[in-house]
C-alpha cells in the first residue's frame, strides 16, 4: 500500500510502501521498512532497515508509529503524528501533518514535540483545526500511555515469570490504582497474589508492619515509610516482590517541606531494594496516574537493572 504525507499547504514531503497487517472501514494497520539514512535524535536513533508498525485513521486526528529494532526486534518507542483525518483508499493512504507529534519511549519517557513549529504555522490553520490539533495532542498522549502501560505490563509479566516469582502492592495515595493497572493484563493472576490500601498509618502498622518510630520521624510520606511498606507488603502477601506507594494527592495535605504532589515509592525483593521520590504538578486525578504509572517503571528496572548501577 502507498502512504503519502502531505504538508498543511497540501504539498507532498514523503511517499513510501507499506504491508497491510489489519483493516477495518476506519483504520489500517501497517508494517513498513525504514529505508532511509538513520536520524539521530535526542530521545531515539532510527536506523535503516528498524521495522516501523503504522496506525492510520479516518475518523481521528493522529497516526501512530511503532518503531522497533530492525537487528533484534526490540520495540523503542511510538510516535505519534497530529494529522488530519487519513483518506484512505483501496491502495493509497494520504495524510496531512499538523506539525505537533508525541513520543513515547519503551521505558516511558513522554514528551510533547515541535511546540515551536506548530506555532509558526498556526496561523495559516483555521480557528476550528489549529483548536482540534492541540486538543488532539493530549489525546495521542494519552493514546501512548494506554500502549506503554500493556507494554510494561508485557515486561513486567516476562521479568517475573524468568525468575518464578510473583508480586503484590502496598498502595495509600494511589488508592488500589497500582494494582488495578498490574490486573489490566489478562493472566495477572499468574503472578499478582494482591494488594494492601495502607490508607491510615494504623493499617501501615498493623497490616504491613510500619514501625510506629518511622512514621513519627520521618513521617507517613517519606523514604523509610515507603521500603517499610513495601517490606511489609512481601512478609503480609507472600510475594517475592512488592511496590509501594505513599504520598500527597492533593489538592490539600501539603505543607513547604512535603508539597502537594510529593510521592515516595518503593519497589523489595530478594537482593533489590530501592526508593523513588517524585513531585508531581497535576490534579489530584494525574497525580495518583502518574505515580501508578512510575511505580511500573520502578518494577521494570527492578527486574531489568542497568549494569551500571
Amino acid at each position: 500500500m502507498l502512504i503519502r504525507k502531505f504538508d498543511h499547504r497540501g504539498r507532498e514531503r514523503a511517499r513510501y510502501e507499506g504491508d497491510i497487517l489489519e483493516r477495518s472501514a476506519r483504520a489500517v494497520r501497517l508494517r513498513a521498512v525504514w529505508q532511509t539514512a538513520p536520524v539521530t535524535l535526542p530521545y531515539v536513533t532510527i536506523e535503516t532497515g528498524d521495522i516501523v508498525i503504522e496506525d492510520f485513521y479516518a475518523d481521528q486526528w493522529r497516526n501512530v508509529m511503532a518503531f522497533h529494532s530492525g537487528a533484534t526486534g526490540k520495540l523503542k518507542g511510538w510516535y505519534a503524528n497530529v494529522t488530519r483525518p487519513a483518506q484512505i483508499s483501496h491502495d493509497i493512504i494520504d495524510w496531512v501533518d499538523l506539525a505537533l507529534d508525541v513520543w513515547m519511549s519503551a521505558d516511558g519517557d513522554l514528551r510533547i514535540l515541535d511546540e515551536d513549529e506548530f506555532e509558526t504555522l498556526v496561523d495559516e490553520l483555521e480557528a476550528e483545526v489549529a483548536a482540534t490539533a492541540l486538543a488532539e495532542a493530549d489525546r495521542a498522549a494519552d493514546d501512548l500511555r494506554g500502549r506503554w502501560r500493556a507494554h510494561a505490563n508485557d515486561r513486567i509479566a516476562a521479568g517475573l515469570g524468568e525468575r518464578g516469582w510473583t508480586i503484590g502492592t502496598a498502595e495509600s495515595c494511589t488508592g488500589g490504582l497500582i494494582g488495578d493497572t498490574l490486573t489490566d493484563r489478562a493472566g495477572s493472576s499468574g503472578y499478582f497474589l494482591g494488594g494492601i490500601i495502607s490508607y491510615d498509618n494504623r493499617i501501615k502498622r498493623e497490616r504491613l508492619g510500619v514501625m510506629a518510630g518511622t512514621l513519627e520521624t520521618a513521617g507517613a510520606v517519606s523514604a523509610e515509610t515507603a521500603l517499610e511498606m513495601a517490606r511489609g507488603a512481601r512478609r503480609a502477601l507472600g510475594v517475592d516482590l512488592a511496590v509501594s506507594a505513599t504520598g500527597i494527592a492533593g489538592p490539600g495535605g501539603g505543607s513547604a517541606d512535603k508539597p502537594v504532589g510529593l510521592v515516595w515509592l518503593a519497589v523489595s525483593a530478594p537482593g533489590i531494594e530501592r526508593t523513588e521520590r517524585h513531585i508531581w504538578p497535576f490534579d489530584r486525578a494525574g497525580n495518583k496516574r502518574a505515580s501508578a504509572d512510575a511505580a511500573l517503571r520502578l518494577v521494570l528496572r527492578a527486574l531489568n537493572p542497568d549494569p551500571a548501577e
